[in-house]
């Protein structure tokens, strides 16, 4: 006889959610919460490409900015032909810039 795992309920999930955005994060932690986190903390250094984020531990970057923008942080995305840290061409590589934060503010 096998035993089954009950599946925590909506309102269980809910309250979950709600306790988890008030945790802290590693800097290594992988969640979408640390990397939005880290890639305004370095947007605010100034522009950075894919790469660059890569390398600070941020993946998916494009949906990461997507999230950061539905927050409401005004970041501009720019295109172009470049290469990699991995050595090889990539056309249409992303330079991100931050442009204005959620309350109004310019980054420094």
């Amino acid at each position: 006889m096998t035993s089954q795992k009950k599946t925590p309920s909506v309102a269980a999930v809910g309250s979950l959610k709600k306790t988890q955005s008030s945790l802290k994060f590693s800097d290594k932690s992988t969640k979408t919460e640390a990397q939005q986190r880290r890639i305004i903390a370095a947007l605010r250094n100034g522009p950075k490409t894919t790469d660059e984020l890569r390398a600070l531990g941020c993946y998916q970057t494009s949906a990461r900015i997507w999230g950061l923008r539905a927050q409401g942080f005004n970041i501009i995305t720019d295109l172009f032909d470049g290469y990699a840290a991995d050595g090889y061409s990539h056309a249409r590589m992303a330079r991100y810039t931050l442009i204005e934060e959620p309350d109004g503010q310019q980054p420094q």
